[in-house]
């Protein structure tokens, strides 16, 4: 099968028909063959679809919706109901134009321009396969999936004990500080450790490693975050740090030294994002004034205006480390 017949971007494993006495029926073709747009015979089997066409549940039956050529996603989580994940969650797709919002009646927002709407599973993977073979940016939309995914844990604690939890070490089912908010540890298959809006560890692993996998979790997720906050706000300072370390200090979370480059704690991580900025701004000031003379708090104070206030959390922030888990 030429790849150049293969142009819709959903075939589905069956489509609906209109029976008299019957009503709308689902009819699948004897021969496996797909059907173009959920309605369209073809010749084409699901094995002569690339690989860019996602496999799942969507228009109430089996399909394949292309993760290639998407130019605008919108994600639109739904926090009415929290006894399911996605379920009523919707993912817009456009493979054309914008996808707009509009009100036509009663205030209630819908929308227009997009091509398919998904819910449910599929949506992570979709995104994900959007990401991968349609370079598109989907940063924003992970991070609302986890923000959705923390609300439904946090409102069904029971069901994410279940997903985590392991009899082999009682820390499964505690919590870890990350960016100011709480996540799971717990216990998964995985051979290898990762952070995936929970900390998760083989199960298998005594509680000494435990520890060890928390820390490395923690080590990259301080210099993924950390390194991309010192980006912007050098770009917004003027200045160039030549470098980014992170280490295990807990006392001392953060130092700039005289090479200008910055050393930060992998336990800042576990802070808020007005610390962590905070953190962040106070070092690279000290590439411009190397003292805490008054022109550097003014260097400070032209970024971060609530300086002092900030100054205090962090001060609470430290305290609160002496009672680390970790």
């Amino acid at each position: 099968m030429s790849k150049k017949q293969i142009n819709a971007t959903l075939y589905m494993e069956s489509k609906i028909v209109y029976k008299r006495n019957e009503g709308n029926v689902v009819v699948s073709d004897p021969d496996g063959y797909l059907f173009a747009h959920g309605r369209y015979p073809t010749k084409i089997l699901s094995s002569d679809l690339p690989e860019w066409y996602i496999y799942g549940y969507m228009y109430k039956r089996h399909g394949y919706l292309s993760a290639k050529g998407v130019k605008h996603l919108l994600y639109v989580p739904n926090y009415a109901f929290d006894n399911h994940l996605h379920k009523y969650d919707t993912l817009y797709i456009s493979y054309n134009a914008e996808i707009e919002p509009y009100e036509p009646d009663h205030g209630t927002i819908w929308y227009k321009g997009y091509d398919h709407a998904i819910g449910g599973s599929l949506i992570v993977e979709f995104v994900e396969a959007t990401r991968k073979y349609s370079g598109y940016d989907v940063k924003n939309i992970q991070e609302e999936i986890a923000r959705k995914r923390e609300f439904y844990y946090d409102r069904n604690p029971e069901v994410a004990k279940a997903h985590f939890k392991s009899p082999l070490s009682d820390k499964f089912g505690s919590r870890l500080p990350y960016r100011g908010r709480d996540y799971w540890l717990g216990g998964v298959v995985e051979r290898k450790p990762f952070f995936d809006n929970a900390f998760c560890v083989p199960v298998n692993y005594s509680s000494e490693k435990i520890k060890i996998a928390c820390i490395q979790s923690y080590r990259a997720l301080a210099k993924q975050d950390l390194t991309a906050k010192v980006q912007e706000y050098a770009a917004r300072m003027g200045v160039k740090p030549t470098g980014l370390k992170i280490n295990s200090a807990k006392n001392c979370l953060s130092s700039c030294n005289s090479t200008n480059t910055l050393n930060f704690s992998w336990r800042l991580i576990m802070a808020d994002d007005d610390i962590i900025d905070y953190v962040v701004v106070y070092e690279l000031a000290h590439i411009l004034e190397h003292n805490n003379s008054p022109n550097f708090w003014k260097i400070v104070g032209d970024v971060l205006p609530d300086h002092k206030t900030r100054q205090v959390k962090l001060k609470e922030f430290k305290g609160k480390l002496i009672k680390e888990i970790l």
